[in-house]
């Protein structure tokens, strides 16, 4: 029987929660999952035929050869602990960053679920703040570095931290293949500095909430801040711009990036579709830059009639001419009705003289519902509003529904001439009355006059039914 989506409107989606849910559910190792989804590489040929080796002796040669005596089995040692290689951190007003490097020195085990704990103290040698955490995973023979930040109250000074580990359970593996990351730059700023960098997925299965730790060194090579940030999905065999807010104190040198799983990634999630279904697909994408501020738009197109799509991910990443990341956005798309095509557009925020070369744009579909076909917002009487500063978009937004929907997201998106996408932005409408219009006004950003907009109106995670 098919599910009444009109009902489902009703409910918000939780994401993590299920994402931890079905982690729980999940009887393998962190290791055995991320190993069973290594490209397999080529078996080393065995000999085949009858030529005789050292255990199949000749036939009919006679042998006097004692039989050997059991030995008994050598004992296996306990795995190493792992080590706290290097640790430290740094100050900016209420801001500690923190770093540390964790090394397993087992070749042959990995470490699932370690703990670690922060503490920092003032010139006293009192405690002021603490930190805690786990570290899902460290291979074998692995360094891996571990930042965070810890927000302190005003007027407090931390004179040095102190880190503790408490490692988790080994597990036997051979596995070695780890995340990479290429092209790491630190953008400092005096509101937000951040470690940016393009992550690698070695792994044939899509992963979601990637951890990403970011240190911070001195011309010493001493640790002087970190910080720490999720990415919401890398897929299989991908590449993935991140960004991570840093932080520090004095001039940062250096800094390095060490991504990781975490205790909410998906791993056992099969990429399998239900039956009849199909991928969601980006229809179209774009953006436009003006000075400090870049402007983009995609079209995701549900091919599916009887199939809705809830809590779809995207993410986006702004590249300079020379490969380098300037900026990261991601979200959600709360709900994708069947044989829909939703507009999402948003604006990103860049330095004033960085110049975007180049965007990519990711999809992963979210949870498929089985649902009828029903009517979606629709949109009218869609004008563009020029302004040497505040540009927008204004419009009225239709509703099919019989109740009151709040909080409706409102997705501007701008075309030039050849019907490229040269800009967009969004803004949420207070509600939409049953069955009739309300008027909305988006501002935008765009690079040039547009000679095109659409209007694009979807319910939120905050949406209400009334």
């Amino acid at each position: 029987m098919k599910t009444n989506y009109k009902a489902r409107l009703l409910m918000t989606t939780l994401p993590a929660l299920l994402l931890i849910i079905a982690q729980l559910a999940c009887g393998a190792s962190t290791a055995q999952q991320l190993a069973s989804a290594v490209p397999p590489t080529a078996a080393p040929q065995q000999k085949t035929g009858s030529e005789p080796t050292q255990e199949q002796p000749k036939e009919n040669k006679p042998t006097n050869t004692p039989r050997p005596t059991e030995i008994p089995a050598t004992p296996t040692p306990p795995p190493e602990p792992i080590n706290l290689v290097v640790y430290g951190f740094g100050q900016d007003k209420q801001q500690l960053g923190y770093g540390f490097i964790v090394e397993n020195p087992n070749r042959g085990y990995a470490y699932e679920s370690s703990q670690y704990q922060i503490a920092a103290y003032n010139a006293d040698d009192k405690v002021i703040e603490t930190d805690s955490g786990y570290i899902e995973l460290i291979l074998p023979g692995q360094k891996l570095g571990i930042g965070g930040t810890i927000y302190l109250k005003e007027g407090i000074t931390v004179a040095k931290i102190k880190v503790q580990l408490n490692a988790g359970d080994a597990e036997a593996t051979d596995l070695t293949t780890a995340f990479t990351v290429d092209k790491v730059a630190y953008h400092a700023s005096d509101m937000f500095s951040q470690a940016m960098g393009v992550v690698t997925n070695p792994y044939e299965r899509d992963i979601s909430d990637l951890r990403v730790s970011a240190l911070a060194y001195n011309e010493a090579g001493e640790i002087i801040g970190g910080g720490l940030t999720y990415v919401n999905f890398i897929l299989a065999k991908g590449t993935t711009g991140v960004s991570v807010s840093v932080a520090s104190k004095g001039q940062v040198a250096k800094v390095e990036l060490y991504p990781t799983v975490s205790g909410l990634s998906m791993l056992t999630s099969s990429d399998k579709l239900p039956v009849g279904a199909q991928s969601l697909a980006l229809a179209k994408q774009g953006y436009g830059q003006n000075e400090s501020q870049v402007g983009y738009g995609m079209l995701i197109r549900n091919p599916n009639g009887n199939f809705a799509v809830e809590s779809t991910m995207f993410h986006i990443t702004l590249y300079a001419k020379d490969g380098s990341v300037i900026a990261v956005e991601e979200g959600y798309v709360d709900t994708l009705l069947p044989n829909q095509t939703l507009g999402e557009g948003g604006e990103i925020y860049v330095d004033k003289e960085m110049t975007v070369a180049s965007a990519d744009f990711q999809i992963k579909s979210g949870k498929f519902e089985t649902s009828d076909v029903i009517p979606t917002f629709t949109a009218e009487n869609i004008s563009y509003q020029a302004d040497r500063y505040f540009p927008k978009v204004t419009g009225e937004i239709a509703s099919p529904y019989t109740k009151d929907i709040t909080n409706v997201r409102v997705s501007a998106i701008a075309y030039n001439e050849v019907g490229d996408i040269i800009g967009g932005g969004f803004t949420f409408l207070d509600f939409v009355p049953a069955n009739s219009k309300a008027a909305v006004e988006v501002s935008i950003t765009v690079a040039g006059i547009p000679t095109k907009t659409e209007l694009y109106a979807a319910v939120s995670a905050l949406s209400d039914y009334k």
